[in-house]
């Protein structure tokens, strides 16, 4: 059976809800189990492609030290940051009062409004496709890939509600660089350096390669790693209300990635879910990719920060 046929097969959904039955949460926690928690490394068998020196054994040394340091830095980066930018506030303002919108900001049955509205629809069925006709199911959305594509489809929504439902607007500004960000980085790791390594890397048959390709370029993916770029920017860069960035919105980032490294390798890692290789901690090298991130992540602040300002 190949790939694709794998993804829809009503019998491999079956098999993979029972095998995931085995594991429990309490299993992440308790000392007595092993840290990689599925045989081989490699969930479901879905992760085979991955080395198998990526996917078992111990952490890199050099990778845990610099881990830890990148982390070390950035904390206490954002701590003296926000220390500064908050005495030079005036008395009583703080960050989240920097998110704040005129009352008139959001207005209702404009075309931005209209758009919003379309594409969260939109988008909610294609959700709705992933869950429904991918073999993982409520798995995939573990990818940074989903958690990238649901707070899109969350911020539309809540542009659509902002006019009647005025509480909604501070989580729909909270969520504006988090959207550009993680779009941001999904299509540039994708389609640049990620889906190339997977493919001229990692797979070495050619049917499965092939296989690959139509899978990375069917409708779903398509929609998840090209269109998530264009539905991020409409909505949070060109729809109204348009607004500059500020520090609020370098935490609201940090936080956001933070939470997902943490996730990614203190859980999935453990569950042999290996959705991006080039950032497994048992090389050396993936300090290279998590240096690529933070570049990333800094470039694109000042670039999200400019296009804003000039709007």
């Amino acid at each position: 059976m190949t790939e694709a046929e794998q993804e829809t097969s009503p019998s491999s959904k079956t098999t993979n809800r029972h095998h995931l039955r085995r594991f429990s949460v309490s299993d992440l926690v308790n000392p007595n189990k092993p840290w990689v928690l599925t045989d081989s490394g490699s969930l479901l068998g879905f992760f085979d492609f991955v080395p198998r020196h990526l996917r078992e054994g111990p952490w890199s040394v050099a990778a845990t030290l610099a881990l830890f340091a990148i982390m070390y830095v950035l904390v206490i980066v954002m701590i003296g940051v926000n220390g500064l930018h908050g005495a030079s506030l005036n008395s009583g303002i703080g960050i989240w009062d920097e998110f704040a919108m005129a009352p008139d900001a959001y207005l209702p049955y404009t075309l931005c409004w209209y758009y919003n509205a379309v594409t969260f629809f939109w988008m909610v069925y294609v959700t709705w496709m992933v869950k429904t006709e991918s073999s993982l199911s409520n798995i995939a959305f573990v990818s940074f890939t989903l958690w990238s594509w649901i707070i899109i489809t969350i911020r539309h929504g809540l542009c659509v509600l902002a006019p009647f439902v005025p509480k909604v607007r501070i989580i729909a500004e909270v969520l504006r660089l988090p959207v550009l960000m993680s779009a941001s980085i999904t299509f540039g790791i994708w389609n640049f350096v990620l889906m190339p390594a997977i493919t001229f890397v990692f797979i070495k048959e050619a049917e499965r390669r092939w296989n690959f390709v139509k899978f990375a370029f069917g409708f779903r993916l398509m929609q998840l790693h090209i269109f998530n770029i264009v539905f991020a920017v409409l909505n949070s860069a060109w729809a109204q209300p348009r607004r500059p960035l500020h520090l609020g919105d370098l935490n609201a980032i940090f936080v956001y990635m933070a939470t997902y490294m943490v996730f990614y390798y203190f859980v999935l890692d453990r569950l042999g879910i290996h959705l991006y290789p080039i950032f497994s901690p048992r090389a050396p090298w993936v300090v290279f990719s998590w240096l690529l991130v933070v570049a990333l992540c800094v470039y694109g602040y000042h670039w999200w920060s400019a296009v804003l300002a000039a709007n």
